[in-house]
């Protein structure tokens, strides 16, 4: 058995909650969590609640914003002449959403990107491409590959 969090192999499993998720740690990870304390006595029912997922309704796309989109919209709605708040109101979204974008501090969600393609008759996203890695070893990737984990200094 491996670490969740750094891959090392353990024989002895630590169960903790790292937000809200249960891991199986080794000794030295098991401080970034708080330990899962048994609340039901050995002799008594465990109680099991299977929830069915929700079908999700977000609209996921296999494309991304094109680079500097927010430079491209800029350009578009002050070549037709149009103000942030005449662009709003033309997509029926806030100002202070099209402001925001404008300025490169958020992306826009599917819906918003949709409506601003449309309205401009340009294209916004771009295919990306998959890169798939081959190699000949069976790599299992952990928390602990994907996660810097940044330790307080003590004065």
């Amino acid at each position: 058995m491996n670490c969740e969090i750094c891959g090392r192999e353990i024989s002895k499993g630590y169960k903790i909650f790292v937000e809200g998720t249960e891991m199986t740690v080794c000794a030295s990870c098991k401080q970034f969590g708080s330990e899962k304390v048994s609340t039901a006595s050995q002799n008594s029912a465990k109680r099991v609640v299977i929830q069915k997922k929700k079908p999700s309704t977000r609209i996921e796309f296999k494309e991304e914003l094109v680079e500097n989109f927010h430079e491209v919209l800029r350009r578009e709605r002050e070549k037709r002449g149009w103000s942030q708040e005449e662009l709003a109101k033309k997509i029926q979204e806030k100002e202070s959403l099209i402001k925001k974008i404008e300025n490169g501090e958020i992306a826009p969600e599917p819906e918003v990107v949709e409506k601003l393609e449309k309205i401009f008759g340009i294209k916004l996203r771009e295919k990306v491409q998959e890169v798939k890695i081959e190699d000949k070893k069976k790599i299992s990737i952990t928390l602990g590959d994907v996660v810097e984990v940044k330790k307080k200094k003590i004065s």
